[in-house]
């Protein structure tokens, strides 16, 4: 069985589509309250389907002290809203956080632009226009000790798979993607559980160019994937993270992209095996000051982290790249995005 971790709204089971976007078809899940956790390795099993309960709230209004509201603190700040408990969480897993710094952006919940298909709520991030503007916000859930690999429950096979599922819709920004390129707009994955806070996994658009990004391992990196996404549409986005290979797949509107190494592990020490939050993130997306203090504007919704393997199409093995041209533009955005 599995969990729910972290949750905004639940999309409808229609057939409502938009630019390649469309809600998941109804599903039943059953799944476990927590699980138990440490550092040895089994060999892996691979990442099988689980049972789940899908859960009709979460991003939307709710019985306080649960559920989004769009005033919070007179603005409907995301910080410091509290999350609704997952399927199969008695308890919420907390409230949101800000990173800390002196960045001016901000990430509200708002009611004018939300995807098809689901509720009446999503999140709006802007970036603001400063070199300092770099921030994340995120559930951290840390404590809870997943994935629940590989000690998993008495009577139950190993799950080492998180998938983290999101749709988003970005606007245009002012960068020329020539010289200059972002807000990078995306979800990244964090183990930060007893290390330094080191990356999983990353996937999100360049607002500049409109290509769907990842950061690459060991460097870290933001590489195209060779796709790209028109502006002001709402696409689905994908992350598995696999424990027991140590590896990231990314998939866009259903569409496996590639798989990756985990960024940073071979950067830590004995690796990363644990998830501690999925973050959303409006970054700059190069390193020249022009890029640095581009603003610019997203919206997330039906963000869901649970425990278990993502709807997929067969895998490749290895990321692929779409084009020379493309493939150019990542040695010119050369830029590790950093916590």
């Amino acid at each position: 069985m599995a969990i729910v971790l972290v949750r905004f709204e639940e999309d409808a089971n229609d057939a409502e589509t938009n630019n390649g976007y469309q809600p998941d078809p109804p599903v039943d899940w059953v799944w476990r309250i927590f699980g138990s956790w440490n550092s040895g390795l089994l060999p892996a099993k691979g990442c099988g389907k689980r049972r789940r309960h899908r859960q009709r709230e979460g991003f939307e209004p709710g019985s306080p002290p649960y559920g989004f509201s769009t005033t919070f603190m007179g603005t409907g700040q995301l910080e410091g809203q509290i999350n609704p408990p997952g399927a199969g969480q008695p308890i919420s897993p907390g409230q949101w956080l800000r990173t800390k710094g002196s960045g001016t952006s901000t990430a509200v919940v708002e009611s004018t632009v939300f995807a098809p298909g689901g509720g009446t709520q999503a999140v709006k991030l802007d970036r603001a226009a400063n070199a300092n503007a770099d921030q994340r916000w995120a559930v951290p859930v840390n404590a809870l000790g997943y994935p629940d690999y590989p000690n998993p429950p008495s009577g139950q096979d190993p799950q080492p798979c998180i998938c983290i599922t999101w749709d988003m819709r970005v606007q245009h920004s002012a960068g020329n993607g020539d010289t200059t390129f972002g807000p990078y707009f995306a979800v990244e994955a964090y183990d930060d559980d007893g290390n330094p806070a080191a990356l999983l996994g990353s996937l999100g658009v360049d607002s500049a160019t409109g290509e769907v990004l990842y950061q690459a391992a060991g460097t870290g990196f933001l590489t195209p994937t060779g796709s790209l996404v028109n502006y002001g549409q709402w696409n689905r986005f994908q992350m598995k993270l696999d424990y027991s290979t140590h590896q990231y797949s990314v998939l866009l509107n259903g569409t496996m992209l590639g798989t990756i190494g985990f960024v940073d592990q071979n950067n830590v020490v004995g690796g990363l095996n644990e998830f501690s939050d999925a973050d959303i993130a409006g970054l700059a997306a190069a390193g020249d000051p022009i890029s640095q203090a581009l603003p610019g504007t997203a919206y997330y919704d039906n963000f869901l982290v649970r425990e278990g393997t993502c709807a997929t199409v067969p895998e490749p093995t290895t990321i692929m790249l779409g084009s020379l041209a493309i493939a150019s533009l990542a040695a010119m955005r050369k830029r590790r995005v950093t916590v």
